[in-house]
């Protein structure tokens, strides 16, 4: 008999190497792309004169575009051939990407690192929608919520360590070497993990992959909007992805820019938010073992999501006039920065920020974790991956628009905190709605 319990998945051949082989690719991706943000932001590294406040959503964008392009051609390409033997190819393909990150981050060229971003992007492309197809063919309907909990949960925390290791090495002696040896040591731990797997055969070998992106794509998301079952709980977990870009994205340049604090404040409100979804995904596994209560779950989710995030708005506009009003620049021209972790939380307004910026992340895992395992289940096995990479098109079309909007406001000088009214306003008919079609599943299993 199988271990259904989340220790015995993770002793599992089934899971274990792809639960490695995916920690160590999300640590890669923060690591580096923190990397060059911090570079940016606190080294003043230039591209073109752009400003740092431009350039960091732009590096976002430049990660998430290819990973737009290219998910529809890798949903066919993992329904052809069998899922393994994808993932193997992608984590080889990795190694090769960190070694050109590695020569960008060297020789300190922009352009080499922003295409490093770019080939980053094309990769989690054909890994993230092989990944979710996958899952549902070596995972029983009972462990994919259990599955789904410790992917989120742990790669939260594993970008978390990426990030923070991102913003610290790379400005201290020799810090490019060094980032650049544990982004190969990771992308070949990765590799190794994966060898590991079982096999999993293709659902649809004799289908044709068609090479035409722009065509697939389109006809990629009119499949899955013929399947709204699968559709619907896609187009949540893409907005979520949304909300979670705008708030990576906006932090660091509203820490440093508006606040005017050092980097270790920005590393804590990284560890805030990812023990709010480490834990929210934790809950998620704990309360969502019938299937049919799922949804209900994620209306509380996306309840906390929208309550905590009007409060940050109104607070960051409050905190954001008292730094202003507190702040003094040097006489030499440069940024004065107030003070570290210790003045920050000396705030008045400190401890309620990172109370929401918690609750947020706890009730974000609450919603999608669900909707994540609902769209794996609902899905037919012969085009599962073709369906889910719908999915991704849609959480990376929703990303690169908010680091777009992030950007944008920042081009007009409006105030940066005003992304989080747009995503709390959002919010609400989300929340409306979920709850609708939650007492709706409820009246019909009465």
């Amino acid at each position: 008999m199988k271990d259904k319990s989340a220790a015995g998945l993770l002793r599992s051949r089934r899971f274990a190497p792809l639960f490695g082989a995916q920690l160590a690719g999300a640590f890669n991706d923060q690591f580096l792309k923190m990397a060059m943000i911090t570079l940016v932001t606190w080294k003043e590294l230039s591209i073109a004169g752009v400003s740092p406040e431009i350039i960091t959503p732009i590096a976002g964008a430049v990660f998430t575009a290819p990973f737009f392009f290219f998910s529809a051609m890798a949903g066919q390409v993992a329904d052809k051939y069998d899922k393994a033997l994808v993932l193997l190819r992608v984590k080889q393909a990795e190694i090769f990407i960190m070694l050109l990150a590695a020569l960008g981050l060297i020789l300190n060229n922009p352009i080499i690192m922003l295409s490093t971003l770019a080939l980053m992007g094309a990769q989690s492309a054909f890994f993230s929608p092989t990944r979710n197809a996958v899952l549902p063919q070596w995972l029983t309907d009972k462990e994919l919520i259990k599955g789904n909990g410790l992917i989120n949960g742990f790669v939260a925390v594993t970008a978390l360590v990426g990030q923070a290791l991102g913003i610290f090495l790379i400005i201290t002696l020799n810090g490019p070497i060094i980032v650049s040896s544990i982004l190969l040591v990771l992308a070949v731990i990765g590799w190794l993990s994966i060898r590991q797997a079982p096999p999993a055969p293709p659902s649809s070998p004799d289908i044709k992959i068609d090479r035409l992106i722009v065509p697939e794509i389109v006809k990629t998301l009119k499949f899955a909007y013929g399947k709204q079952d699968v559709f619907k709980p896609m187009l949540g977990t893409a907005w979520y992805y949304w909300l979670v870009a705008g708030v990576l994205i906006l932090m660091p340049t509203y820490i440093k820019s508006v606040l005017h604090y050092e980097r270790g404040v920005l590393i804590l409100i990284m560890v805030l938010f990812t023990l709010g979804a480490l834990f929210g995904a934790i809950a998620c596994m704990t309360f969502s073992k019938n299937p049919k209560r799922a949804l209900m779950i994620s209306g509380i989710g996306i309840l906390g999501i929208t309550l905590s995030t009007f409060d940050l708005f109104f607070l960051c506009g409050d905190t954001t006039k008292l730094a202003f009003a507190a702040y003094v620049p040097s006489t030499n021209g440069a940024d004065a920065i107030l003070g570290g972790v210790d003045a920050f939380r000396a705030m008045p307004s400190a401890n309620r920020m990172m109370v929401d910026l918690t609750i947020s992340a706890f009730s974000a895992s609450l919603f999608v974790i669900p909707l994540n395992t609902m769209a794996q289940r609902r899905a037919e096995a012969h085009h599962r991956a073709r369906l889910l990479a719908a999915g991704a098109l849609l959480l990376n079309a929703s990303t690169t628009l908010s680091q777009l909007l992030v950007a944008g406001l920042s081009m007009m000088a409006i105030d940066s905190h005003y992304t989080l009214l747009i995503i709390a306003v959002i919010s609400v008919p989300i929340t409306l709605y979920v709850f609708y079609r939650a007492s709706l599943m409820k009246k019909e299993d009465a």
